[in-house]
This record gives C-alpha cells, sequence and structure tokens, in this order.
C-alpha cells in the first residue's frame, strides 16, 4: 500500500514539475503578445469610434447594434459567408472522401500521382490561382468562354465574375478547386488506418462496394471527419485572398464576405473601431460553428 501511494506521488510530482512550466514559459509569453493581446486591443477597439489616426472616443455597443441595424452590406456579407460555409465544409470534404476512397480501395493504378496532381492547389498561391481563375473566367478572351462558343452555348453577358447572381458560386468554383485535393490527402492518410479485416467481414456479409463504403469505410474516419468538417468550416470564414484578387466585393456588394467587409471598413473606409466589432462577430460566428459541428459529429457517432 505504502509502495502504492509513494508510486502515485512520484507521478504526480512528474505531471506538476515547476521545471516543465518553465520551458513551456516562452511559448506563453509568444502566445500572449501575438494572439492574446491583440485579441484583447480588437475587443477594447470595437467600443470605440476611431479612424485609426484621431483620438479614439468611447461609444460602447453602438458599433455592434450599427452592424445589425444600419448595416444592410454586413447582412448581405452574412448572408454570402453562411452559404459558403455550408458549401464550404460538405462539398470539399465529401469529395475528398469519395476521392480518397476510389484511390485507396479501388487499388486504381499510378494513385500517388493523382494524389499529388490533386494536392497541386494547395502549393499555388492562392492570389495566383485567383488571377488564373480571371483568366479562364474572362467573358471575351477566357477558355471557358471559348469552349461554350464552340458547343453552341450561350454565356452571361457580363461573365461569371460580373453577374450578381452567378459570382459567388462562380468563386465558390475556385474554392473547390484549391480545396478538394487537401481533404482528399487527409483522408487517403486516415483510410490507411482503417482495418482491412473489417472490409472482409463486410465481404463475407455480403456487402457490396457502396455496403462497405458506407459501413466500414465512412464510420472509421469518423474522426478525421470531424477535423477536416471544421478546419474546413473555418477555412470558409476566413476567405479574404481569393474575393481581394477577384471581385473585390462586386459587382456591387454581392460577392462580400466577413473578411473583406472587416478589411474594407478598416483600411478603405477608415472606421477602425467598426472593423474591430465585425472581427469579434466574425470570431464569435467562427466559435459557435465549430463548436456545433463537433457537438453534432461526437453525437451522431
Amino acid at each position: 500500500m505504502k509502495s502504492e501511494s509513494t508510486a502515485l506521488r512520484r507521478k504526480y510530482a512528474e505531471k506538476n514539475n515547476p521545471i516543465a512550466y518553465l520551458f513551456l514559459l516562452p511559448a506563453f509569453v509568444l502566445i500572449f503578445y501575438f494572439v492574446c493581446w491583440p485579441a484583447i486591443q480588437t475587443l477594447q477597439i470595437s467600443f470605440t469610434n476611431w479612424d485609426g489616426i484621431s483620438p479614439k472616443k468611447f461609444v460602447g455597443f453602438k458599433n455592434y447594434i450599427d452592424l445589425f441595424t444600419n448595416e444592410p452590406v454586413f447582412r448581405e456579407a452574412i448572408n454570402n459567408t453562411v452559404m459558403w460555409v455550408i458549401g464550404g465544409s460538405t462539398i470539399p470534404v465529401w469529395a475528398g472522401i469519395v476521392i480518397a476512397n476510389i484511390l485507396v480501395r479501388g487499388k486504381i493504378r499510378y494513385s500517388k500521382w493523382f494524389q499529388m496532381v490533386f494536392f497541386m492547389p494547395q502549393v499555388i498561391s492562392a492570389v495566383i490561382a485567383a488571377v488564373i481563375w480571371k483568366w479562364i473566367y474572362d467573358p471575351l478572351f477566357g477558355p471557358l468562354a471559348t469552349i461554350l462558343d464552340t458547343l453552341g452555348i450561350s454565356r452571361p453577358d457580363a461573365g461569371w465574375l460580373g453577374n450578381p447572381d452567378l459570382v459567388m458560386y462562380s468563386l465558390f468554383v475556385i474554392f473547390l478547386w484549391g480545396s478538394f485535393g487537401y481533404t482528399t490527402m487527409l483522408f487517403t492518410a486516415a483510410l490507411q488506418s482503417v482495418d482491412a479485416q473489417l472490409y472482409d467481414a463486410s465481404k463475407i456479409d455480403g456487402c457490396g462496394s457502396w455496403g462497405q463504403f458506407r459501413h466500414v469505410t465512412v464510420p472509421g474516419l469518423n474522426q478525421t471527419i470531424t477535423t477536416v468538417t471544421v478546419l474546413m468550416a473555418i477555412g470558409s470564414f476566413g476567405v479574404f485572398d481569393l474575393v481581394m484578387a477577384t471581385t473585390k466585393g462586386g459587382p456591387g456588394y454581392s460577392s462580400y464576405v466577413i473578411s473583406y467587409y472587416v478589411y474594407n471598413q478598416g483600411f478603405i473606409v477608415n472606421r477602425v473601431g467598426f472593423a474591430a466589432a465585425a472581427s469579434i462577430m466574425l470570431t464569435i460566428f467562427i466559435l459557435i460553428v465549430a463548436r456545433t459541428i463537433i457537438y453534432f459529429r461526437e453525437r451522431n457517432q
């Protein structure tokens, strides 16, 4: 009994060794200085009316109230962001699962080369990718317009990025092109850890390819699906460079997302306090969505 208590005390002392916290101290300092402190400052600025130069004027919750009452552009940005997050946290995820299952379970020849090709958009800078796709979408000289003309199919007069009804879908295609290779890589790696004996047992039970995918592959990837879904949702909230490099929120405000709205208010209109309030709301939205996804995913497992 005495030896057991001694072992427990030793184990507790190892877990609570002050020297270990001393080694972690530099990381804590850096995180506080570069993450926590800027977040605290942003929260403070969000309660002020400030243009970035003049003295700050405290206005309380006025910026937050105006966001939801006097800012139709912000509401448009919320709608676009919600649509983007829903699509970004579902379509690339399930596209990655299906493609990974085909590459691994289908025993495709040169599957490693396919994985490399699918992952290539992740290597390309988002700005460069946006420039390439602007050329593809060009309504006069772009290859997409040329293909449609050859097939005798009419094209939008204002182009895909100049049409308010098509611009968000066109931008999402670029996002999907750049992200499904990333999800495919993650699910391909995770699929390697699924026990092959489960597939053998499902074959004995009479499961075909669809049955194996539904009853073995998807349950075996549950944890990875949750992680990738959260990552893609957070990435969808932060889609800024794509909008900035292609449409700058246009035509009109039809492709505004919250991240671009924050940039526009803070650096173009010089409403820094207002932009800070919008960024705080963006952070709250991200936390709520991420926690909701995790909750429902864990509940259904």
